[in-house]
């Protein structure tokens, strides 16, 4: 057996080629809708895709599975609680498929979702015994995948269904079987407590994870665990839970259109560069979306699921890139590009960047404190007397944002801050973004609460 995983940093999601070299083929596990990686590697090894395996309907990014059965003939493996629209095979709890002489065992594994399940997987040329698990969202490296994306209606049936999915179905499991999740490290589907390893074992996890042990005391106990550091859960996640169950076509596009002024008046515009950058001057209305590992995501977050964008940067090959990214979670609906700064003479826009010191001076003189860092950062140590709005909550929020005086925004690091003054600037106000972020503040050793 030969293992190849693919990693997406900015997501923290992982998908997996499984091969069976000596009899030529091989099963995919999770992968997302850019089929081009799995099938150079399946071509490299010299093996044929026949399977792929879906652990749940996904929040966080397209599933590639029915697009790879429309292009090959494959079979597409989910639980039989499923329900997705497009062709598949559902397997039972217990039941098997025979991938050559790997032989895959689907286990029900509710508790991320009500549907979800695992794969155990033999080398039955070893062994019956299953070496390896590719638990999804079942059991993480140092946590779980969380119970509360599909609602508080469902929140409290699937915290008590992970309860009993570790308890009987996976920490039952010898300590020797290898463990493959599909989210990782900066997953928006896990607490920001998960480590950044990206495979472990039953037996390491049942003696260092957190959410493990709660498992094997009391449910009270694990239910207070699974809640802590969880991010605000990104607005689009429901649009992709949506085309997941319909099944999404593979990623093909033309090449980007360049736009010239006056740009369409319906579609977002997003602005890549970097906060100082943006700040110096820019297209009013612009979102400043950091075009680094988390931009798509962090589009996600702000702007609506099938919203029509426009990319504002000169660099076709960085917009292509981000173009990749946003068809990861959905966003097909890319306009083109254009310049960042037009030439059409028009007044920019425009955003104070100021140190830590001059934000706390302005701090002192009357101005709020913005931190639109996530609850867990917040908690941990903020700016004293800081208003504390999550960036993803922001738009919705915005009157709780006093007027009349400076705002003062900042984040870890700057980036998430700006695109929140970006939020800001559009809704008519005039923030400011502290450069370094609250790493800044508090290097500078300037007070905190937490």
């Amino acid at each position: 057996m030969l293992l190849q995983q693919f990693f997406d940093q900015g997501l923290g999601h992982a998908s997996y080629l499984v091969a069976d070299p000596d009899e030529g083929v091989a099963f995919l596990v999770d992968p997302d809708r850019h089929l081009q990686p799995y099938l150079d590697a399946a071509a490299k090894l010299g093996v044929l895709i026949t399977h792929s395996f879906e652990t749940h309907v996904h929040n966080d990014y397209v599933s590639g599975s029915p697009a790879l059965a429309a292009l090959r003939p494959i079979s597409v493996v989910t639980g039989d609680g499923a329900e997705v629209r497009y062709p598949h095979v559902s397997l039972a709890d217990r039941e098997t498929i025979d991938v050559g002489a790997l032989r895959v065992h689907c286990v029900a594994t509710p508790g991320h979702t009500p549907e979800h399940v695992s794969y155990l997987v033999a080398d039955l040329r070893r062994a019956d015994d299953p070496q390896f698990l590719f638990s999804g969202g079942a059991l993480l490296v140092g946590h779980i995948a969380r119970v509360d994306l599909l609602g508080p209606e469902l929140e409290e049936r699937l915290a008590r269904a992970a309860y009993e999915t570790l308890r009987e179905r996976v920490l039952s499991l010898a300590d020797y079987v290898a463990v493959f999740p599909t989210h990782g490290g900066g997953s928006a589907c896990t607490s920001s407590d998960a480590a950044t390893s990206r495979w472990t074992t039953l037996g390491f996890e049942r003696r260092h994870n957190d959410v493990a042990r709660a498992a094997m005391q009391d449910f009270a106990r694990f239910r207070e665990t699974i809640a802590r550091g969880l991010p605000v859960a990104p607005a689009y996640y429901p649009g992709v839970r949506a085309l997941n169950h319909q099944g999404a076509a593979a990623y093909a596009a033309a090449p980007l259109r360049v736009l010239r002024d006056p740009l369409p008046a319906d579609a977002t515009l997003i602005d890549p560069r970097a906060p100082h950058v943006f700040g110096s001057g820019h297209r009013r209305g612009a979102l400043n979306i950091v075009g680094n590992d988390s931009f798509a995501v962090r589009l996600g977050a702000v702007v609506p699921f099938g919203s029509p964008l426009i990319l504002l940067t000169v660099d076709r090959e960085q917009a292509e890139a981000l173009r990749r990214q946003l068809a990861t979670v959905g966003y097909d609906d890319v306009r083109g590009v254009a310049d960042p700064v037009p030439d059409t003479g028009e007044d920019l826009g425009r955003v104070r960047v100021v140190d830590a010191r001059t934000a706390k001076r302005l701090s002192d003189e009357g101005a709020t404190m913005l931190d639109v860092r996530e609850r867990s950062e917040y908690e941990r140590a903020h700016a004293p007397g800081a208003l504390h709005i999550p960036y993803e909550q922001l738009q919705d929020r915005i009157a709780e944002v006093p007027r009349g005086r400076d705002v003062v925004v900042y984040c870890a690091a700057g980036v998430r801050s700006s695109l929140a003054a970006s939020i800001l600037e559009r809704s008519g106000l005039a923030p400011i973004n502290m450069r370094g972020g609250f790493s800044s503040w508090e290097i500078a050793g300037l007070p905190t609460e937490g």
